[in-house]
């Protein structure tokens, strides 16, 4: 538990140097590339090391709950809820690309902004039929 909180306390430290480091970059008129880099890279660190520390927190504060909601959260009705979300989710992100993908062709944009659309949409039907022949197979 100890070196847990260690390395998420390091993460934290560690993204607020990359911070400090765009903003010197921002400053020194290095390349936009470079403090973009440094501002992602560091905010994610910075978020990732906090975000672990204050659930491992919680966890130390009140360990009832948080293994009531881990069992909670594991159970079959609320993963078969979650799973079902998901599916939903991908049907009507799939239909927005091709939505996207009929809008740039009325809109005049280039072809490969239509072409990846199309391309986005026939990779998520693959990949889901590769999906069900594979569940099939197991169930």
């Amino acid at each position: 538990m100890r070196q847990k909180k260690t390395l998420y306390m390091v993460l934290m430290a560690v993204g607020a140097i990359l911070l400090l480091g765009a903003f010197a970059a921002w400053k020194l008129s290095a390349p936009d590339k470079f403090g973009g880099m440094l501002t992602g890279v560091g905010s994610g660190l910075l978020a990732l090391g906090f975000s672990n520390w204050k659930i491992l927190r919680w966890t130390e504060k009140d360990p009832v709950r948080m293994r009531r909601d881990e069992i909670e959260a594991n159970d079959e009705r609320t993963v078969a809820i979650r799973r079902r979300a998901q599916a939903v989710s991908g049907e009507v992100l799939q239909w927005c690309i091709m939505a996207a993908a009929w809008l740039s062709i009325g809109l005049g944009a280039p072809l490969w902004i239509t072409l990846v659309a199309v391309g986005v949409f026939l990779a998520k039907s693959v990949l889901e039929l590769c999906l069900i022949v594979r569940y099939q197979r197991e169930m």
